[in-house]
């Protein structure tokens, strides 16, 4: 019989994938850096006067 996997020998991007909270937390995070960024650019994109 073998033994499951432990957490500390996966990849970090499967110890992600496996905290669905976490994954949210970090969609979150994604997307509101993402629309800063984005307004920022935006903003600065914009000729003065």
């Amino acid at each position: 019989m073998t033994e499951p996997p432990s957490s500390e020998s996966a990849p970090v991007m499967q110890r992600l994938y496996d905290r669905i909270w976490l994954l949210a937390a970090a969609a979150l995070a994604f997307f509101a850096l993402s629309y800063v960024a984005w307004g920022w650019i935006d903003v600065f994109s914009v000729p003065l006067g």
